[in-house]
């Protein structure tokens, strides 16, 4: 008999993923329960071990949940974080002084910085259940988080999905309904959109039914996977009734199969799989499937079998770009074509018009088509090896009219065709300005990153890159910084960087200049040696 997830794989339906703090308490060192959070924010203001547990005792006497509780000495500890920091009792560590005067709880932003700085688990098991959860990149539909953190989007999905931080943002025109990752508590890049106190969480009751309308449209797709949260939590019980509340009995008497609970249980490699009951606020009791497990790499296991007949991040795409055709055509009250292979949807930026096509690159471009697309495939193929490009069509028909002063990589392409960029004066003049790190990172150059920080190890730079509200800033400090990353530390800092590059238009030199120092660190010597060998056997 095929389990739970099994079937999922079977109807070959995208799972839409709801994560708890369970996920990132798994795989990020040191990440705090909630009660632990609160506990250690209490002690930041008064060392005192009673203080935190004389608020609790008269909350307690109060009969309150475990979830009133947390709400409640969450406002407490906002309100005596505060006044702390305004007494000068706390200082917060923060490169722009100027967030005091924008109205953030100093609290929240503590928050937001002590989430920031959290650190992946360097166990062997860690990295292999985190490897095999990446892979769900294309096999998920959307992800649902009341997590602050960035675990997801830095480190499983990283920029593959597009990030919403706040409830109303859900129905915001860039929405598609997949790819996404949707932080309804808040993420700790906007501390003011951090829910932790009383009143955030009364604000969030008032605009939930948002909430619960995108889960409709979700669920109307997908099923949904409970991952990190205990079966008895009772935000996500709220969360959970609210939603079936909104439910015919028809679409009830079959949620089991399409809601599914992946609850922790120590120590047991098995994929326990019970039924469970959950009672909605007007007494319905809806039966679920929960699985109980320690061993979460079988779970990503089964659910990388999946197979979609296309990406959530394409399907995305193509929606966005079916979404500006139709608006277009509204607004011009004119017919608009738009014709792009399905892998460069996210390149299109021009007005022309064209006409969608759904294929694979490699069937699309021809001896003109290497003339045509834009820089930004380059740059993606040097980060990821994904384009599958020719390279004499990239230095002969791309680079056909190619400035010394341009920044593009060429050495990749370049060191498997040596025998033929010999006899092109064009190319070798550019391959000749770019063939040393002085001549990519100039003595210019240098002058005007002067004043950035220099670092002795990779983990510093990690944990102070974020301190820059730019890819052209961030950018700089790696240039300032280049000496002690390998190509393969200069290559992350690239891939999450590449999103922003490309959203900027392209327009960042200094991302350019990083990846093509990254080019010729990996490629060039291996160019020089083969250009050497060609020159010796003529």
């Amino acid at each position: 008999m095929s389990s739970i997830l099994e079937k999922l794989v079977e109807n070959r339906k995208m799972p839409v993923l709801f994560i708890g703090s369970g996920i990132s308490k798994r795989y990020l060192y040191k990440f705090p329960d909630w009660e632990t959070l609160l506990k250690t924010s209490f002690y930041k203001v008064n060392q005192d071990p009673y203080f935190y547990q004389q608020h609790k005792d008269e909350l307690l006497r109060k009969n309150l949940t475990d979830f009133e509780i947390n709400k409640a000495l969450g406002t407490i500890i906002e309100n005596e974080f505060n006044r702390a920091f305004f007494q000068r009792k706390i200082k917060i560590k923060n490169p722009n002084p100027n967030w005091v005067s924008t109205g953030v709880s100093p609290y929240k932003m503590y928050l937001s910085i002590k989430f920031k700085n959290m650190q992946l688990y360097n166990s062997p098991w860690a990295k292999k259940e985190l490897e095999e959860f990446q892979k769900l990149k294309n096999k998920v539909s959307a992800i649902i988080t009341t997590n602050y953190d960035q675990f997801l989007e830095k480190h499983v999905f990283k920029n593959d999905y597009t990030v919403f931080k706040r409830q109303y943002e859900m129905f915001s025109s860039d929405s598609y309904n997949i790819a996404e990752i949707y932080k309804i508590h808040g993420c700790v890049t906007d501390a003011d959109s951090i829910i932790i106190t009383e009143n955030d969480y009364k604000s969030f009751e008032r605009t939930r039914r948002l909430f619960i309308a995108k889960m409709l449209t979700l669920f109307s797709e997908s099923p949904i996977i409970f991952l990190g949260y205990s079966f008895t939590d009772e935000n996500i019980q709220k969360i959970v009734q609210d939603f079936f509340d909104c439910l015919t009995q028809k679409d009830l008497d079959n949620i089991h199969e399409h809601l599914i609970f992946v609850s922790w249980k120590k120590n047991d490699r098995n994929l326990i799989e019970i039924r469970n009951n959950i009672t909605t606020t007007e007494g319905k009791i809806i039966p679920i499937t929960e699985i109980q497990t320690d061993n979460f790499y079988s779970v990503f296991q089964i659910l990388n079998k999946i197979t979609p007949g296309i990406s959530a991040s394409k399907i995305r795409e193509t929606r966005k770009v079916v979404k500006k055709i139709v608006d277009k055509s509204v607004d011009q009250g004119q017919e608009t074509a738009l014709m792009i292979n399905i892998e460069d949807l996210d390149k299109i930026s021009n007005t022309k018009a064209l006409a969608i096509a759904v294929g694979y690159r490699e069937d699309f471009i021809q001896d003109n088509g290497y003339k045509m697309f834009p820089e930004s495939i380059i740059f993606e193929d040097i980060l990821k090896d994904n384009q599958n490009l020719k390279p004499e069509k990239v230095c002969f028909d791309r680079y056909s009219s190619i400035s010394y002063q341009r920044v593009l990589p060429i050495f990749k392409y370049a060191k498997k065709i040596p025998e033929k960029i010999q006899n092109d004066e064009r190319l070798l003049k550019y391959i000749k300005s770019k063939d040393a790190k002085e001549k990519i990172i100039s003595k210019t150059l240098m002058k005007r990153i002067i004043n950035y920080p220099s670092f002795e190890k990779y983990e510093d730079i990690e944990k102070h890159i974020n301190d820059y509200d730019s890819v052209n800033k961030k950018c700089m400090l790696l240039l300032k910084n280049v000496d002690i990353l390998s190509t393969e530390d200069l290559r992350n800092f690239c891939i999450d960087l590449f999103d922003d590059f490309i959203s900027n238009e392209m327009k960042d030199t200094h991302f350019k200049r990083c990846v093509l120092y990254l080019d010729f660190l990996e490629n060039y010597e291996e160019y020089k040696e083969k250009s050497n060998q060609q020159f010796l056997e003529n």
